[in-house]
């Protein structure tokens, strides 16, 4: 949970669609795969704001995760 604490302190913040609810989040990148792609910690949450989910992400699936489709853009929220 530690390292969770860490990427929401220092990361970015972005909303994302789980399950058609709008739910924060937390990025953080950690550099890139073998393969290129950038490597990324997630940390998702819920709507009372408890830690739902931490770990790491590349490549098309980090992009789906945060935008719904493999758009690779991060947009910060508020």
């Amino acid at each position: 949970m530690e390292g969770a604490r860490f990427v929401i302190e220092n990361g970015i913040k972005v909303k994302y669609n789980y399950r058609g609810e709008i739910r924060t989040g937390y990025i953080q990148n950690i550099g890139s795969s073998r393969k290129g792609f950038a490597k990324f910690e997630f940390v998702g949450t819920n709507n009372n704001g408890q830690i739902t989910t931490y770990h790491t992400q590349s490549g098309k699936k980090f992009w789906k995760t945060i935008n719904g489709k493999n758009v690779p853009v991060i947009n910060p929220a508020e």
